[in-house]
């Protein structure tokens, strides 16, 4: 039986994906909320096929894949995702993911992707259309997409607040606000702090 591990952190989100899995695989289908509980699963079993969302509590995935693909190479990966930014899927495609999904995806587009990835010959990096169509138009750096609360944690680390600050201001965690600069380093494609203020103030995104 094939087992098939779910990392998200949104259980409405992982427990409908789930149902969609059960009712078209012979699979036993895990869910797990952080990426110390997905990393945890994967040394205790074999996982055939890891769905990975980006943003969980505990960092950016897309940091702890690389490890993990090289730790458990025989695991597929998709990345469940609401980014549609080409940046991202670059990225994830470098840290070594056999696919992406957007999370506004029909069931038949997850389907798809899944049953490419998990084909024994599969070596192509496989996608649904609307990532398909962020990666064709290019590296337009204009076209940089932030979420309302991406773009209120980017304004508030450009205003110079460290980030307990910015958690006490928008009444989250630190590990919750930890994660989003994760996030918005991977999108603006920058590697520190200095550089991600630098790089918002030069594209207008705040």
């Amino acid at each position: 039986m094939r087992h098939i591990l779910i990392a998200d952190d949104h259980n409405i989100v992982a427990e409908g994906i789930r149902n969609i899995l059960q009712s078209h695989f012979d699979a036993d289908v895990s869910i797990v909320n952080t990426l110390a509980q997905c990393d945890t699963s994967l040394q205790e079993r074999h996982v055939d096929l890891l769905l990975l969302d980006i943003g969980m509590p505990d960092g950016n995935a897309l940091d702890s894949l690389p490890q993990w693909k090289s730790r458990f190479p025989n695991t597929r990966v998709v990345i469940l995702s609401c980014y549609a930014e080409a940046a991202v899927i670059v990225r994830a495609k470098s840290a070594g993911a056999n696919g992406y999904v957007l999370k506004d995806s029909s069931s038949d587009q997850l389907l798809s992707v899944i049953n490419r990835t998990c084909s024994s010959d599969s070596t192509t990096f496989n996608m649904c259309q609307r990532a398909e169509d962020a990666l064709s138009g290019g590296d337009d750096e204009q076209a940089i997409l932030l979420t309302p609360r991406e773009r209120e944690v980017l304004a508030l680390i450009v205003s110079g607040l460290p980030i307990k600050q910015v958690a006490d201001k928008l009444g989250l965690s630190f590990e919750t606000v930890h994660s989003y600069t994760k996030i918005l380093r991977a999108k603006l494609q920058v590697n520190n702090s200095a550089a991600l203020v630098r790089k918002a103030i030069e594209q207008k995104l705040v």
